[in-house]
């Protein structure tokens, strides 16, 4: 008997020691996910796509993109998380057609003096914001992922035009202010510059392979749900 109450008196002892290590949860009411939706006006000013010996010039006209993204909610106004984004552009195709295109590559050109087309512009992107809660406060959102360029379309006649399917890497920073309605529901105006480079196969040294893409983004985030961490 004396020695099943030791035996029991160090299970007890035992249980104990591990409930005073295993750490407590708490619970924060910051939310734990983000989603957003937003609008930009931005411009852009076009790609020099040395495999097809063409130019898309984009004119740095100003057009609508549209986005939204999903984002993990941290603490102290951080969040990561991916966005993805969709703009249809207007712009002029000109090739030089003494560049012959490469081997299973196909669709129509255009000469130097140009056609005027439409093509979807996507984007993929890795994001890490700052900048949430109650009131005024600033925003800066950093990404990195892809943009693809797809379904260049002659507008004359819907022809498909050579170089559709083009996905370059891209690096975005945003900077600006947001105001919270609540703790859940931010309003965000933000500056936005994103950076695209595109391959140089087929340029020469002097032709830019950048695409530029400075713009004015109107986001609405929503959070939910709640937030939990070890003390």
């Amino acid at each position: 008997m004396r020695r099943f109450s030791q035996a029991f008196l160090m299970l007890v002892l035992c249980a104990a020691s591990l409930s005073a290590q295993r750490r407590p949860r708490v619970y924060a009411s910051d939310p734990g996910t983000w989603v957003s939706g937003s609008i930009a006006g931005f411009r852009a000013n076009g790609v020099n796509d040395g495999a097809t010996g063409s130019t898309w010039n984009f004119g740095n006209s100003t057009n609508f993109q549209y986005r939204a993204s999903l984002e993990r909610g941290m603490a102290n106004g951080l969040s990561f998380g991916i966005a993805g984004s969709y703009a249809d552009i207007p712009f002029v195709y000109y090739s030089d057609l003494a560049v012959p295109l490469p081997s299973g590559v196909g669709g129509a050109r255009c000469d130097a003096q140009g056609c005027n087309a439409h093509l979807d512009m996507l984007t993929l992107v890795g994001t890490f914001h700052y900048g949430s809660g109650l009131g005024l406060h600033q925003v800066f959102e950093l990404g990195g992922g892809i943009v693809a360029y797809q379904n260049l379309k002659r507008d004359s006649d819907g022809a498909k035009l050579a170089g559709g399917g083009n996905i370059d890497p891209l690096v975005s920073l945003d900077y600006g202010f947001g105001y919270g309605i609540n703790d859940r529901t931010n309003l965000d105006v933000v500056w936005d510059y994103g950076i695209a480079l595109h391959e140089r196969e087929g340029l020469s040294n002097g032709v830019s392979n950048t695409n530029t893409m400075p713009g004015l983004r109107v986001m609405l985030r929503m959070g939910f749900g709640g937030r939990s961490y070890g003390r």
